[in-house]
């Protein structure tokens, strides 16, 4: 019940047009499909990912190893780090942020043109849910990761040139199987819990001062008599 009165005093607070927008774009994020970040060197990149995840509906980028820095340039994100839960996880070793995810169901799919990599056309999206860990922009995943794959991913290309950067090779990949997840009968939405916990998170940051307002409603809600009479019942 507290929840749902937070979510709607928030829900107050905001533009119906933002709201619509808010419940169109909710209602197509999906966590059966997340992209990890290895290693990855130039933040710009990392942006660049970011801004590509809220593009095509991942909610979720997981950042691990040693990169230098997980700053998102907002010139290049244009907003987008508002929209995505970004996971900075270089504070702890590789092998610990993808164990987590493969409890969770994931696969960890690492895009290198292994023998018996999966070509990114055939491949299948209806074994699991699909972590793709992408690696940095001169040596590609650290030994720890490949050894930790369940699959291997490569982008079929017929020119001269046999890689794309970076942030290129992730918004091809998101583009091709988000299309494939949306087109299937998977269950790949966000379930009910998940989805109004995102919608509330995006309301907050799509008001001024969001913060001090759930936290004004909050103390108003432990002591409705402060101000004289029931702030729930005015409500």
């Amino acid at each position: 019940m507290k929840e749902k009165r937070l979510y709607q005093n928030m829900e107050s607070h905001v533009s119906e047009s933002r709201m619509q927008k808010i419940l169109q774009v909710s209602s197509e994020r999906t966590r059966y499909l997340t992209v990890v970040l290895s290693n990855v060197f130039y933040t710009q990149n990392i942006s660049a990912v970011v801004r590509s995840c809220d593009c095509f509906g991942i909610q979720d980028l997981y950042i691990i190893g040693n990169s230098p820095s997980t700053h998102v340039n907002k010139h290049v994100a244009q907003g987008a780090y508002n929209w995505v839960d970004i996971h900075r996880n270089t504070f702890k070793p590789e092998e610990e942020t993808l164990n987590e995810l493969k409890k969770q169901g994931y696969r960890i799919v690492v895009t290198l043109p292994e023998p018996g990599a999966s070509s990114l056309h055939d491949f299948d999206i209806e074994k699991g849910k699909i972590a793709i860990v992408m690696g940095n922009e001169r040596e590609g995943v650290s030994p720890v990761v490949k050894d930790m794959a369940d699959e291997f991913l490569y982008i079929p290309m017929a020119g001269f040139s046999q890689s794309l950067n970076i942030s290129v090779s992730t918004a091809v990949i998101l583009s091709e199987l988000t299309g494939k997840i949306r087109s299937s009968d998977l269950d790949w939405k966000l379930n009910e819990e998940d989805l109004g916990g995102l919608q509330y998170k995006w309301m907050k940051n799509s008001v001024k001062r969001g913060d001090r307002i759930e936290e004004e409603y909050l103390v108003r809600m432990d002591h409705p008599n402060d101000q004289g009479e029931d702030f729930l019942a005015r409500k």
